[in-house]
Protein backbone atom coordinates (compact mmCIF):
# COMPACT_ATOMS: atom_id res chain seq x y z
CA UNK A 1 0.00 0.00 0.00
CA UNK A 2 1.05 3.48 -1.03
CA UNK A 3 -0.04 6.49 1.58
CA UNK A 4 -1.59 9.30 -0.69
CA UNK A 5 -1.86 13.05 1.15
CA UNK A 6 -3.18 16.16 0.17
CA UNK A 7 -4.53 19.02 2.00
CA UNK A 8 -8.37 17.51 2.23
CA UNK A 9 -7.84 14.23 2.49
CA UNK A 10 -5.41 10.77 2.78
CA UNK A 11 -5.81 7.63 0.91
CA UNK A 12 -4.33 4.31 0.29
CA UNK A 13 -3.07 2.56 -2.94
CA UNK A 14 -3.20 -1.44 -2.94
CA UNK A 15 -0.42 -2.51 -5.87
CA UNK A 16 -1.11 -5.93 -5.78
CA UNK A 17 -5.05 -5.97 -6.15
CA UNK A 18 -7.57 -5.88 -8.99
CA UNK A 19 -9.63 -3.88 -6.71
CA UNK A 20 -7.13 -0.91 -6.19
CA UNK A 21 -9.42 1.35 -7.88
CA UNK A 22 -12.35 0.63 -5.55
CA UNK A 23 -10.19 0.17 -2.67
CA UNK A 24 -9.54 3.79 -2.84
CA UNK A 25 -12.92 4.92 -3.30
CA UNK A 26 -13.70 3.34 -0.12
CA UNK A 27 -10.66 5.00 1.80
CA UNK A 28 -11.34 8.42 -0.06
CA UNK A 29 -15.37 7.85 1.77
CA UNK A 30 -13.68 6.66 5.04
CA UNK A 31 -11.27 9.74 5.47
CA UNK A 32 -14.41 12.46 4.65
CA UNK A 33 -16.10 10.94 6.82
CA UNK A 34 -17.06 13.91 10.00
CA UNK A 35 -18.34 13.20 12.88
CA UNK A 36 -21.55 16.15 13.87
CA UNK A 37 -19.63 18.76 16.47
CA UNK A 38 -16.47 16.13 16.54
CA UNK A 39 -13.43 18.48 16.91
CA UNK A 40 -10.39 16.54 15.32
CA UNK A 41 -10.50 13.18 16.60
CA UNK A 42 -8.15 9.95 15.89
CA UNK A 43 -10.08 6.36 15.34
CA UNK A 44 -9.18 2.95 13.58
CA UNK A 45 -11.65 1.52 11.08
CA UNK A 46 -11.95 -1.40 8.99
CA UNK A 47 -12.43 -0.12 5.36
CA UNK A 48 -15.90 -0.50 4.00
CA UNK A 49 -16.29 -3.19 1.42
CA UNK A 50 -13.05 -4.52 2.25
CA UNK A 51 -13.47 -6.58 4.73
CA UNK A 52 -11.76 -9.18 4.27
CA UNK A 53 -9.18 -7.48 2.28
CA UNK A 54 -7.98 -9.94 -0.68
CA UNK A 55 -4.54 -9.84 -2.40
CA UNK A 56 -3.95 -12.02 -5.09
CA UNK A 57 -0.77 -13.16 -6.85
CA UNK A 58 0.34 -13.73 -10.82
CA UNK A 59 -1.24 -17.56 -10.07
CA UNK A 60 -4.23 -16.67 -8.60
CA UNK A 61 -3.41 -17.54 -5.43
CA UNK A 62 -5.36 -15.25 -2.61
CA UNK A 63 -4.76 -14.02 1.03
CA UNK A 64 -7.45 -12.18 2.93
CA UNK A 65 -7.20 -10.64 6.28
CA UNK A 66 -8.94 -7.97 8.14
CA UNK A 67 -6.59 -4.82 8.03
CA UNK A 68 -7.70 -1.49 10.69
CA UNK A 69 -6.25 1.54 9.22
CA UNK A 70 -5.94 4.72 11.10
CA UNK A 71 -7.93 7.61 9.92
CA UNK A 72 -9.34 11.27 11.47
CA UNK A 73 -12.21 12.76 11.35
CA UNK A 74 -13.86 16.22 12.73
CA UNK A 75 -13.34 19.84 12.28
CA UNK A 76 -10.81 22.21 12.41
CA UNK A 77 -11.04 26.14 12.64
CA UNK A 78 -11.27 28.03 8.91
CA UNK A 79 -11.59 31.41 8.75
CA UNK A 80 -11.20 34.25 6.15
CA UNK A 81 -11.10 37.98 6.82
CA UNK A 82 -10.43 41.40 5.03
CA UNK A 83 -12.58 40.57 1.71
CA UNK A 84 -13.76 44.20 0.90
CA UNK A 85 -10.17 45.51 0.92
CA UNK A 86 -6.16 45.29 -0.11
CA UNK A 87 -5.00 42.14 -0.18
CA UNK A 88 -8.36 40.72 -0.73
CA UNK A 89 -8.42 38.35 1.58
CA UNK A 90 -6.61 36.44 4.47
CA UNK A 91 -7.75 33.08 4.37
CA UNK A 92 -6.82 30.62 7.11
CA UNK A 93 -7.92 26.79 6.09
CA UNK A 94 -7.16 24.08 8.47
CA UNK A 95 -7.85 20.34 7.58
CA UNK A 96 -8.19 17.69 9.77
CA UNK A 97 -5.18 14.80 9.08
CA UNK A 98 -3.12 11.88 10.03
CA UNK A 99 0.43 12.64 11.90
CA UNK A 100 1.92 9.48 10.00
CA UNK A 101 5.43 8.75 12.50
CA UNK A 102 6.31 5.14 10.54
CA UNK A 103 4.66 2.26 8.35
CA UNK A 104 3.79 -0.78 9.70
CA UNK A 105 3.76 -4.51 7.76
CA UNK A 106 0.13 -6.10 8.49
CA UNK A 107 0.11 -10.01 7.68
CA UNK A 108 -3.07 -10.99 5.87
CA UNK A 109 -4.05 -13.94 8.33
CA UNK A 110 -5.91 -16.44 5.50
CA UNK A 111 -3.73 -17.39 2.35
CA UNK A 112 -4.29 -20.04 0.27
CA UNK A 113 -1.23 -22.94 0.24
CA UNK A 114 1.49 -21.28 -2.13
CA UNK A 115 0.54 -17.65 -2.25
CA UNK A 116 3.41 -15.35 -3.23
CA UNK A 117 5.18 -13.48 -0.40
CA UNK A 118 4.61 -10.37 -1.96
CA UNK A 119 0.41 -10.70 -1.18
CA UNK A 120 0.70 -12.07 2.32
CA UNK A 121 1.16 -8.37 3.83
CA UNK A 122 0.47 -5.00 2.72
CA UNK A 123 2.22 -1.98 4.52
CA UNK A 124 -0.24 0.60 6.08
CA UNK A 125 0.69 3.98 7.69
CA UNK A 126 1.38 3.84 11.37
CA UNK A 127 -0.11 7.33 13.41
CA UNK A 128 -1.61 7.49 16.68
CA UNK A 129 -3.21 11.02 16.51
CA UNK A 130 -4.54 13.62 14.18
CA UNK A 131 -3.83 17.20 14.15
CA UNK A 132 -5.17 20.35 12.71
CA UNK A 133 -3.06 21.19 9.83
CA UNK A 134 -3.12 24.52 7.15
CA UNK A 135 -3.99 23.89 4.00
CA UNK A 136 -1.32 25.34 1.36
CA UNK A 137 -2.78 27.58 -0.80
CA UNK A 138 0.11 27.83 -3.41
CA UNK A 139 -1.30 24.75 -5.23
CA UNK A 140 -2.95 24.48 -7.89
CA UNK A 141 -4.73 21.73 -9.31
CA UNK A 142 -5.01 21.00 -12.56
Amino acid sequence: MTLYRNPTFAFFSVTNDDDAPAFRFALFCLFLTVGAGKECEFAMRLVPGFNPLHQKDSNGKECRGNVELPFCKGYCKTSESGTHGFPPRIQNSRVCTLVVTSHRKVMLSDCDEGAAESVKFVMVPHGSECECSSVPLEQHHT
